[in-house]
């Protein structure tokens, strides 16, 4: 996808990014972590794509943000950012002091965005496979709606929320929603400036436009394959007495009972085998396609 304006002397910040921090998902009878990915990495990542400005934005965290921050230095500037599951859909605080608790309200979770001066964001708002607001962004005192999300494959997706926001009085966005390294960057928020007073003045003043393409299916397959490899290993060594209590992702699977490290263990050994990884994705991308066409559809009459 073009960016809607010219990036010369324009800044690029990514808004939308994952660590390690961001916790774990339920699929099916499954838990899956988030992310694997290091904080520090994704600020190198960054910084080698030429961003300017790294928005954090771990689920219901901002530990993984605070972290970054020491590995920016002077060749980009992280913004603490969290992803917050409200109890009608998830939203999006940057430039935060303090973490936000999840499961208020929507109308509650952006109040107290806007306490802590920070600036509220509507992610991927009709999203077939993460909880989103959907038109429940029109009632909601938000400063941006996320129009570009570079996870979210499916021709309805991005489409639906940029015909329904991109002249509504709100600033737009673009964000990789990354969950992997080589994620990082792929959708992003162009401002005027490089700083992050810049982006917030941006956005407040609507001015902001967005760029980048989507993620491939394969970049997600070996997300996906790094995550239960992750597992396997945290896993092996939790039942040998090795675990790393340092690392967050360790940490959460030594405290699960040593029945389901076995399952966890075998299941990950499992996934990993070919072609099952290949074969998973693309079922994935068939159901995920048929919901967001099924969204597509009761929001277009």
């Amino acid at each position: 996808m073009e960016s809607k304006n010219n990036l010369e002397n324009c800044g690029k910040a990514d808004t939308h990014v994952h660590t390690k921090y961001s916790g774990f998902s339920k699929y099916s009878l499954a838990q899956f972590p988030e992310s694997i990915s290091e904080p520090g990495m994704v600020v190198k990542a960054a910084i080698r794509k030429g961003f300017d400005v790294l928005c954090i934005t771990d689920h219901n965290s901002i530990a993984g943000a605070l972290k970054a921050q020491q590995y920016a230095g002077k060749e980009i500037v992280v913004v603490i950012g969290e992803e917050v599951s409200t109890s009608e859909g998830e939203m999006i605080g940057l430039f935060l002091h303090e973490r936000i608790d999840p499961e208020l309200s929507a109308e509650e979770t952006a109040k107290r965005i806007h306490e802590q001066d920070g600036i509220a964001i509507a992610p991927h708002p009709f999203s077939p496979h993460c909880q989103c607001l959907g038109r429940r962004v029109l009632h909601l005192d938000l400063d941006a709606i996320e129009v570009f999300n570079a996870i979210h494959r499916d021709p309805y997706s991005n489409r639906l929320a940029s015909r329904n926001f991109i002249a509504n009085g709100k600033a737009i966005t673009g964000g990789s929603d990354a969950h992997s390294i080589e994620m990082v960057g792929n959708a992003y928020t162009t401002f005027s400036g490089s700083s992050a007073d810049d982006l917030r003045a941006s956005i407040l003043h609507r001015s902001t436009s967005f760029g980048g393409e989507v993620t491939s299916l394969a970049a997600c397959v070996r997300w996906s394959k790094g995550a239960a490899l992750e597992i396997g290993k945290a896993a092996y060594n939790s039942l040998r007495g090795q675990i790393q209590h340092d690392d967050v992702l360790q940490a959460r699977v030594d405290r699960i009972k040593k029945r389901n490290k076995i399952i966890a263990l075998v299941a990950s050994a499992m996934f990993l085998m070919p072609p099952i990884p290949h074969i998973s994705g693309e079922i994935g991308e068939r159901i995920t396609r048929k919901k967001a066409k099924r969204i597509w559809d009761e929001n277009s009459i």
